[in-house]
């Protein structure tokens, strides 16, 4: 496989030394420097985690040997915490040196049941209410900071619809890589611990968006501070926040939703199922009451410092699911989890965790072949094909990617 690598004297975006501060300068190929060591990075993606410093010694000695495919192979190993397997070394330079699929790729780097997720999230509710959430208040055009991006399919969504790239962040490094190969290429990606400094100057980005993720940091105030320095539109976006007065799958660190609030000035709270809904009825979401929310499971958060004008033009449109609009689709195909007529889950866990909280999963049924043929031709009705896009009965997929 050939590698993409940076040019030596350009980087993206400044970036900063989660560590001394300094401003990150090209130190060689795949090599950044805070003057006073070494991060590495490959295919646009920063290896700027701290707390690995024997790994990232280890990574930039085999840069300095010209032993990249290795140095590459070893940071696609490393996972979230010493509590996870590493990837095998051998699988994952198997990975290097072919031209897989995305499902066998997860498969080489041994993802288990995180695999599924990645590779049928436009279907998992969570999803859907995070699309809610960028289609309702991020504007056209608008540049995203999205923290713990996993292999970035929300952000690769919206940059389908703006002209400005983003920017994917999450603290392993082979979710941000995947992305880079599967979903989209040449965008900034960020490995990096958000329970500490961010590597970006103050206002790097417009919106800082975080989606199914800061419940699991240690440091859910230091992050929202961090999120506040880096958007210079003043907005935060933090959605799926699990709340600790309800049950949780994967629960992680969670706060009532006053406890939320004493942190974010928000200027919208939503039942994070009633972002879902109205994704798949292609309205506006209802924020929640003042009074309400001690017993929803997941929370959403926005924090906007926009006048009453901006406001209004904030989320007037209601996005596709593709990021296009349907007659500008080609390559549409059924749901491979819904392609034996009734649904086939990948796991126990993704019925507990989704089908019994909404059933409407059950009752997906897939569009035939002849009526999949038409839609690719463009002569079905556009009102189904927005629906089966909007519950995931049709993706898009990018190519190689099943």
């Amino acid at each position: 496989m050939k590698m993409m690598t940076s040019p030596e004297d350009a980087l993206p975006c400044d970036l900063i030394s989660p560590v001394n501060g300094e401003l990150l300068r090209p130190a060689g190929r795949n090599l950044l420097s805070d003057g006073e060591r070494l991060w590495p990075h490959f295919d646009n993606c920063f290896y700027l985690r701290t707390g690995r410093d024997d790994l990232v010694d280890e990574v930039v000695s085999l840069i300095n040997r010209d032993e990249r495919d290795r140095a590459l192979g070893l940071l696609l190993c490393d996972r979230r915490s010493p509590d996870t397997p590493e990837a095998d070394l051998r699988q994952v330079e198997e990975l290097l040196r072919s031209e897989v699929s995305f499902h066998d790729a997860i498969e080489l780097l041994g993802y288990g049941g995180l695999g599924w997720y990645f590779e049928h999230r436009w279907i998992i509710p969570t999803y859907l209410s995070g699309l809610s959430l960028l289609h309702r208040h991020v504007r056209r055009n608008q540049r995203i900071l999205e923290l713990g991006s996993g292999v970035g399919h929300l952000t690769a969504h919206w940059e389908q619809d703006s002209e400005l790239g983003s920017v994917c962040s999450d603290v392993v490094f082979s979710h941000l890589w995947l992305s880079q190969r599967y979903l989209r290429s040449g965008r900034t990606s960020l490995c990096f611990d958000a329970n500490g400094p961010f590597p970006l100057p103050a206002g790097a980005v417009d919106v800082a968006f975080g989606h199914d993720s800061l419940h699991y940091l240690s440091d859910i105030p230091g992050a929202i501070a961090e999120m506040r320095r880096v958007a210079s539109s003043g907005t935060l976006i933090i959605g799926h926040l699990h709340n600790a007065e309800a049950e949780n799958y994967s629960a992680g660190q969670p706060l009532t939703r006053a406890e939320y609030e004493r942190l974010v000035d928000a200027s919208a709270v939503y039942d994070d199922s009633e972002l879902t809904l109205a994704w798949l009825q292609q309205r506006r979401p209802r924020p929640l009451g003042a009074a309400h929310g001690r017993s929803v499971a997941a929370l959403a958060f926005v924090e906007e410092a926009l006048t009453g004008e901006e406001t209004a033009r904030t989320g007037e449109r209601i996005g596709h699911a593709c990021g296009r609009h349907p007659a500008e689709l080609s390559g549409l195909m059924v749901n491979p989890l819904l392609s034996a007529g009734s649904p086939v889950w990948p796991s126990r866990k993704f019925v507990d965790e989704y089908v019994q909280a909404f059933p409407y999963l059950e009752n997906l049924r897939a569009p035939g072949d002849a009526e999949v043929a038409r839609i690719n031709r463009g002569e079905a009705n556009e009102a189904e094909v927005r629906e089966w896009l909007a519950n995931g009965v049709l993706v898009c997929p990018p190519d190689n990617w099943y």
